[in-house]
């Protein structure tokens, strides 16, 4: 029951039924940890849902709060189809992982979301993210740790896409002024630029963040910690742990942070499911990983030294 006289904070997921194990995880993390001062407003995007996980979340959010947060399921199966769109993808990900892109036109009503990865688990209060003044900015998100701890990944996103690696930010976690992006029509031109421009290493992440520059407010790291462990981070900041690549804990061992993956795994309906998953989470699949790892390894170098590449050709067009 939904509870008006509460501030209302919306917060958005996008799914496939594989994601569903993990969402599940994220979802009781989020309202175990979050304040009771408010009314979460949960939605759950997609393009096919099982029916049976669509009433086990709806239970997790059920025994959390009865009173304190709604849980709609909306399929974005028509806007993804009628789109123009050619949405790229590769290795694990999904097409859910470009719903994202039209939550502010298919939300009209909302001018401030939150947009959140499946494979997280909440740590911190989460309207204290939402809260965050982000100002004029179209978005508040942390920097992709990725980029900044391999260098790789950093000469990739300088030399590809003419960003500072220190201001390429994860898409996986974000606060978005949907009333700026709905001003700046950036749905549109992801669009145009996702058929004119291939970015093979981020995709949806690397779009984002070419069309967003200079308008992103840079968050605490401990907002989006990649889960593997960094000298430059203080853990007693830490807010919220994105399980991402291969730092997987229903994938691998001895993955850093992974008690408080299980310590909220074992409180869902899913935990017998995603013990299952690691139990059949073969070596091969694990080869699979490290070829994959290394072929990403391989376009990011391929990219920076393109002479073509979007930064490259950006300043042809000067």
């Amino acid at each position: 029951m939904e509870n008006n006289t509460k501030k209302v904070i919306p917060i958005f997921f996008a799914t496939d039924n594989n994601y569903v194990p993990f969402l599940a995880v994220a979802l009781t993390s989020l309202l175990d940890n979050a304040s009771n001062d408010y009314f979460y407003k949960i939605y759950i995007l997609t393009t096919s849902l099982k029916k049976e996980y669509i009433e086990q979340l709806k239970l997790i959010c059920r025994d959390a709060r009865p009173d304190g947060v709604s849980i709609d399921f909306v399929s974005l199966t028509e806007e993804m189809d009628k789109s123009s769109g050619n949405f790229h993808l590769r290795d694990y990900y999904s097409k859910e992982t470009y719903c994202r892109v039209f939550i502010p036109r298919v939300f009209p009503q909302y001018d401030k979301v939150i947009y959140l990865d499946c494979d997280i688990v909440v740590k911190g209060d989460i309207s204290e993210f939402y809260n965050i003044d982000i100002g004029d900015n179209i978005l508040g998100a942390a920097s992709e740790e990725v980029m900044m701890e391999y260098d790789v990944f950093g000469d990739y996103v300088e030399k590809a896409l003419g960003i500072p690696r220190e201001k390429y930010f994860s898409a996986g976690v974000l606060l978005i002024n949907a009333k700026k992006y709905r001003e700046d029509d950036i749905e549109t031109k992801f669009i145009d630029l996702m058929n004119t421009y291939t970015f093979r290493v981020t995709q949806d992440e690397d779009y984002l963040n070419v069309l967003c520059y200079g308008k992103v407010k840079m968050v605490d790291l401990g907002w989006n910690k990649s889960s593997f462990k960094s000298d430059k981070f203080d853990d007693k900041n830490l807010k919220l742990i994105h399980y991402k690549i291969n730092w997987k804990p229903w994938h691998y061992d001895n993955v850093y942070y992974e008690e408080h993956f299980w310590n909220y795994a074992q409180k869902t309906f899913l935990y017998d499911a995603i013990l299952k998953i690691k139990a059949d989470y073969t070596e091969d699949l694990h080869e699979r990983d490290r070829l994959a790892f290394e072929n990403l390894v391989k376009m990011a170098i391929e990219d920076s030294n393109d002479p073509n590449n979007y930064c490259n050709s950006q300043k042809m067009k000067a």
